[in-house]
């Protein structure tokens, strides 16, 4: 009876493990995928990327400009799926959701603003951060946008003080600091600068997310050694069971 009692323990222990590793999780262009958002929460994911156009006075989802659908919209595919969620008290892992701006910031800021603000109540207590990457404001004019909403920093910018809590993620090019496959070790060279990076990136206060990166596990794996906070991929089941054996 206590030898079960003790791998019962294990057990509970590992998958406690395993479900804080997925919060590392990053589902980017999540949205090709067949069913945007709920593939990835229903994995344990705790970042989702969807890039959006603002055209017409709509949010609509897609990477390239060619490929918009007008049924397409973030209302839709993300702000209702996660307002649902959030509201049942389902969050799970979920706690960031990075939305990429293909379009000005002038034309779609006050537009996200406009369908998340009646939400914003829901998204702080559930301690959701909505993080606005791509087109961005400039820095000097976040201060002038409400408190729930963020923005993905680069190794270029630097920040005032007073805008610390505006700034809490990083994201930067894999390429920036070398070549790589992901088939095989990653080059010492790269690995130093990155290393340094994440130091670097962490010494600041910030969370980091490396874009660009393979979808191996042996990336998944040098990611993880090195510290990084959000391991983006497009395949997630893989990533996702590369993060339960993490655990182990």
């Amino acid at each position: 009876m206590r030898n079960f009692i003790l791998i019962a323990l294990c057990l509970v222990s590992m998958s406690a493990v395993a479900q804080e590793n997925l919060k590392k999780a990053h589902a980017h262009n999540d949205y090709e995928h067949a069913k945007p958002f709920f593939e990835a929460y229903k994995l344990g994911f705790g970042s989702i990327e969807a890039d959006v156009y603002a055209i017409n006075g709509e949010l609509l989802v897609s990477h390239n400009l060619a490929d918009v659908k007008a049924d397409r919209t973030l209302k839709s595919l993300y702000i209702d799926p996660i307002v649902a969620v959030l509201k049942a008290k389902k969050q799970g892992n979920f706690h960031q959701f990075l939305i990429d701006f293909k379009t000005n910031a002038d034309s779609t800021l006050p537009l996200l603003i406009k369908f998340l603000a009646p939400h914003k109540d829901l998204f702080i207590k559930s301690g959701l951060r909505i993080v606005i990457s791509g087109n961005r404001p400039m820095i000097k004019d976040y201060i002038n946008f409400p408190t729930w909403i963020t923005f993905d920093g680069r190794s270029t910018e630097t920040y005032p003080a007073g805008l610390k809590n505006y700034v809490v993620l990083e994201s930067e090019s894999v390429y920036k600091f070398g070549m790589w496959s992901g088939q095989s070790p990653m080059p010492a060279a790269m690995k130093e600068k990155l290393k340094v990076y994440v130091e670097t990136v962490h010494g600041a206060g910030r969370k980091l997310r490396l874009w660009g990166t393979p979808n191996t596990l042996m990336a998944y794996q040098a990611l993880w050694d090195l510290g990084v906070d959000y391991i983006g991929t497009d395949n997630l089941s893989e990533l996702a069971d590369f993060l339960k054996l993490a655990a182990k």
